[in-house]
């Protein structure tokens, strides 16, 4: 009889899979803190928008759907990929329990968490204030990139293209 209520159990998860992006994933009640690990994250709504956004009331950490820190900060880089340089780290979506990958928030030193497949951003506690702040400035240096570099050799090579026109017109 223990089996069999093992078995139920086990094919009552598999029942709750759904489909995210094409990949099969588990449907969970409730997401868990990346950093925390075990801390459910709690639901909030961001003040004078209609988005709601999860964080951590241990560490204080967000986590961003898709397209929603672009919408919560109009300074926010438009169409985030994950970088070349970023790095696989031990945190774990939220969303879909597949591994983060770290990297600097583009013309920051703030270091985020991204998920290859859901495309969900964490932040840790201060990060944003941070990537705002930054950006900010460089707005108002008119130096501010609102899109993310083109990754690979064709990001390489534009941007090889742009250092070689900027010391032309330096003379």
């Amino acid at each position: 009889r223990g089996r069999h209520l093992v078995g139920q159990r086990i094919r009552r998860r598999l029942l709750r899979r759904r489909r995210s992006n094409g990949a099969l994933v588990i449907k969970e009640e409730n997401m868990h803190c990346p950093r925390c690990k075990v801390v459910n994250l709690k639901q909030g709504k961001v003040k004078k928008k209609n988005i709601q956004i999860d964080y951590c009331p241990k560490c204080k950490g967000i986590w961003f759907d898709t397209g929603d820190l672009e919408e919560v900060s109009a300074l926010a880089e438009k169409e985030l990929e994950i970088q070349d340089e970023a790095e696989k780290v031990d945190r774990i979506c939220p969303k879909c329990q597949e591994l983060l990958f770290e990297f600097e928030y583009p013309q920051t030193l703030a270091t985020v968490d991204m998920c290859k497949s859901c495309k969900g951003i964490w932040l840790d506690a201060g990060e944003l204030k941070e990537i705002e702040a930054v950006r900010r400035n460089l707005q108002q240096k008119n130096k501010l990139e609102k899109y993310a570099e083109i990754p690979g050799i064709k990001g390489r090579l534009i941007r090889f293209i742009d250092e070689c026109i900027d010391n032309l017109t330096d003379f």
